[in-house]
């Protein structure tokens, strides 16, 4: 299967569609899309591909180790944690935990006068500990886990941060690129679900030694 696509027409018009992606990629960038490596560069062509906006190819950052990292997660098994329902729907994974609709995620919010997606990734740390985190919606999600990892030495292999809008977007965003976290990211208000979901899977992918 590649990009979704499982019959040969499916594939055919995935084959062609990512060719597109390359040359818009490739335009956007210049010379600068040498300074990627083939990994990273399959990551960003999903994203482009699932937004049909090129601009994605100049949006997309990498610590040196979140492909690697990720990866390695998922090829042992690690959970992976998401902020939102629609998040978890579009990963092709089993092994995923989403706390937003629980009774003691809604309890902690009320109680701490917090956001759902902030308490959610609260009484998630035991699994974000050593998994993998992607955040399309929720900065507060974000937020919480660049405060668990700085205040309380919890250490996700991966977080993928690409929560989409006006309000502190952009800033959990630049948080995260400040924090010690391995992490793939957009910069910007930029993100959303089909953003962190490519990325994921694209991590999943790579981790079954298929295309990026």
């Amino acid at each position: 299967m590649f990009m979704g696509a499982i019959t040969k027409n499916g594939l055919d018009i995935a084959e062609k569609s990512r060719e597109i992606v390359k040359s818009k990629i490739k335009d956007v960038l210049g010379t600068k899309y040498e300074d990627y490596t083939e990994e990273q560069m399959g990551i960003i062509e999903r994203v482009v591909h699932a937004t049909a906006d090129p601009e994605y190819a100049k949006l997309m950052d990498f610590t040196d180790d979140a492909v690697k990292n990720g990866v390695e997660a998922i090829k042992n098994g690690k959970p992976i944690i998401v902020d939102i329902s629609m998040v978890e729907a579009g990963i092709r994974y089993e092994n995923i935990y989403n706390n937003i609709k629980s009774e003691e995620t809604i309890e902690l919010a009320k109680k701490e006068q917090i956001t759902r997606a902030e308490a959610a990734m609260r009484l998630l740390k035991d699994k974000i500990d050593g998994g993998v985190v992607v955040i399309g919606n929720a900065p507060t999600a974000l937020i919480e886990i660049v405060r668990l990892t700085k205040e309380e030495n919890i250490k996700p292999a991966l977080v993928v941060g690409a929560p989409v809008g006006f309000v502190k977007a952009a800033e959990s965003k630049e948080l995260l690129r400040n924090s010690e976290n391995s992490a793939i990211s957009t910069i910007g208000p930029k993100g959303g679900t089909p953003v962190a979901v490519s990325v994921a899977n694209g991590i999943i992918a790579l981790s079954r030694n298929e295309k990026a």
